[in-house]
C-alpha cells in the first residue's frame, strides 16, 4: 500500500476546504487525473508551493504516479528557485502566477499556477527510490537537500497516527508551509485518515486566523514554539474554542514557562497537547509526548512507534525506517540509493532518564531553530563579520543571540537581518560584554 490509495473509500467526503469551497476526495482524484495526462511518469517535477487546492493536488499527483517532486515555498526568491532548478533540471516546474521563473519552454495555465514544460528529457539515471526532496532550511543562504522516499513518508505517517489517532471526523488548518517538512506532515496525516484541511495562509498572529478557527470548527491546530510565546502574550483561553481536542507543537525548543502555561490551558479545556521532536532528514517525526498527560516540561519524549532512538557520544542517534536517504547537492545525487540505511545522527547531544524519557542537552552544530526553521548561525555571522560586524552568534532556539565588545547600532544589526534573511526583529537579541577576544573573528 502507498500513501493516499484509500481516497475512493472517502469518496465524497470533504477534503480541503477554503473560503465557502470545499474539494471532495472523489474531486481531489478527478483533478489528478487531468495532470496524468500532461506528465509522464517517473518525471522530475518543481512545486513552488503554497496553501492552495493546486499546490496540494500537484503533489498528491507525483505521489500517486510515481514522480519525482522538489517542493519550494513560494516566499523563497527567484533566485534560490532558478538555482534549484539549474541544479536539478527538472522536466515540468508548477509555481503561482505571479512568480516570473522562465521565459522559456511550454506554458500551460490553471487558474492561478502555471505549469512549464522545460526541454529536459527524463533522467533513466535517477534512482526510483527517489520521491521527494525538501529543503532542511528556510532563511539561510546554504540550505540542505533531503532525499525521501514514499516509504519513509508512508511510514512516518502511519507512526503519527498511532498517537494522534487522526480520523474522519477531525479538521485541521494550515499554519506552516508544506515545503516544510512539519506541514507536509501535517497535510499527509490528515489526507491519508480521511479527515479535513481548512487551507489557510493567514498566520495565526492575526485575530483573522483564529476567527476562522472558531467558525470553521478546527479540531486539530499545529504550531511551533514562537507561535506558542505569542499565545501566551494574548492569553490563549481567550481564543480556544470548545472544537479544539489537539495541539501540536515541533520545530525547536519552546519555553518552559510557554509549556506550562499553555499545558495549564489544555488540561482545563481537555485538550491533547503533544510537544514533538523530529528534523527533515527523518520525514520527520522521531519522538513524541503527550504533555496534558505527562509533567515533564523539558523533555523530547519517547520514540514513535517503530522507531529507536540511542545516546552515543553524548550524541542522540535514531534509527527507523523513517530516516532519509541522503542529501542532495544537484541531479547526480538523485542518482543514488539509500545512504543512511535507516541511522541518523541528530546534531544533539542528549541523555535518557531511567523511564525512557530522552532531553536534549546541547546541540553539536551551530544551527537554531525558529518557527519551525533551521538557522545556519555561522551564516548569519560571516554575513554580519564581511559587513564590519565583529560579532558572535549563540545557539539559541528562543531568538538569534548576538553578543559584540565593540559599539554598534543594534537596530541596524536587526534590520540588517530582517531584511537578508527574513527574521522578525522580536526574535533577534542583541548584547554587549566582554568575552574572550578570539570568538569574535
Amino acid at each position: 500500500m502507498s500513501l493516499f490509495d484509500k481516497f475512493k473509500k472517502y469518496k465524497d467526503s470533504e477534503a480541503l476546504l477554503y473560503d465557502n469551497t470545499s474539494i471532495s476526495y472523489k474531486d481531489i482524484l478527478y483533478q489528478v487525473s487531468k495532470f496524468k495526462k500532461i506528465i509522464n511518469e517517473k518525471s522530475l517535477l518543481l512545486l513552488v508551493s503554497s496553501n492552495t487546492v493546486l499546490s496540494i493536488i500537484f503533489y498528491i499527483f507525483s505521489i500517486k504516479h510515481n514522480c519525482k517532486i522538489i517542493i519550494l515555498d513560494k516566499n523563497h526568491s527567484i533566485k534560490f528557485i532558478k538555482d534549484t532548478a539549474k541544479k536539478f533540471q527538472p522536466n515540468f516546474i508548477f509555481y503561482p502566477n505571479q512568480k516570473k521563473i522562465m521565459n522559456s519552454g511550454k506554458k500551460i495555465f490553471f487558474n492561478d499556477y502555471t505549469l512549464i514544460k522545460l526541454k529536459s528529457l527524463i533522467n533513466k539515471k535517477i534512482n526510483d527510490i527517489n520521491s521527494i526532496i525538501l529543503t532542511t532550511s528556510g532563511t539561510t543562504s546554504n540550505p540542505k537537500f533531503v532525499r525521501i522516499s514514499k516509504k519513509n513518508i508512508f511510514e512516518n505517517t502511519y507512526q503519527i497516527q498511532k498517537y494522534l489517532k487522526i480520523n474522519r471526523k477531525q479538521k485541521t488548518i494550515t499554519t506552516l508551509s508544506m515545503a516544510y517538512s512539519y506541514g507536509l506532515s501535517v497535510i499527509n496525516t490528515h489526507l491519508e485518515f480521511g479527515a479535513k484541511i481548512y487551507l489557510n495562509e493567514i498566520s495565526p498572529v492575526n485575530i483573522k486566523f483564529w476567527q476562522i478557527v472558531k467558525n470553521q470548527k478546527i479540531t486539530n491546530f499545529s504550531t511551533v514554539p514562537q507561535i506558542c510565546d505569542f499565545l501566551k502574550k494574548i492569553k490563549f483561553e481567550k481564543f480556544l474554542t470548545k472544537n479544539i481536542k489537539y495541539l501540536t507543537v515541533a520545530g525547536g525548543k519552546t519555553n518552559d514557562e510557554t509549556l506550562k502555561y499553555i499545558n495549564n490551558i489544555c488540561k482545563l479545556n481537555k485538550v491533547n497537547f503533544f510537544v514533538m521532536y523530529g528534523q527533515t532528514e527523518a520525514s520527520p517525526r522521531m519522538s513524541y509526548i503527550n504533555i496534558s498527560k505527562n509533567n515533564k516540561i523539558k523533555s523530547i519524549g519517547k520514540p514513535i512507534v517503530g522507531g529507536k532512538m540511542k545516546i552515543i557520544n553524548n550524541e542522540i542517534v535514531y534509527f527507523g525506517k523513517n530516516v532519509s536517504l541522503g542529501y542532495a547537492k544537484d541531479i547526480k545525487d538523485l542518482y543514488l540509493g539509500d545512504i543512511n540505511n535507516g541511522k541518523l545522527y541528530t546534531g544533539d547531544f542528549g541523555k535518557k532518564d531511567n523511564e525512557g524519557f530522552f532531553y536534549i542537552t546541547g546541540r553539536k552544530k551551530r544551527i537554531s531553530k525558529l518557527f519551525g526553521l533551521r538557522i545556519d548561525l555561522d551564516d548569519i555571522q560571516l554575513s554580519l563579520n564581511k559587513r564590519g560586524y565583529k560579532v558572535f552568534l549563540n545557539v539559541n532556539d528562543e531568538k538569534i543571540d548576538i553578543i559584540y565588545n565593540r559599539k554598534y547600532d543594534e537596530n541596524l544589526i536587526k534590520q540588517y537581518i530582517r531584511k537578508k534573511y527574513n527574521i522578525n526583529e522580536n526574535y533577534i537579541s542583541c548584547t554587549k560584554k566582554k568575552l574572550k577576544k578570539n570568538i569574535f573573528k
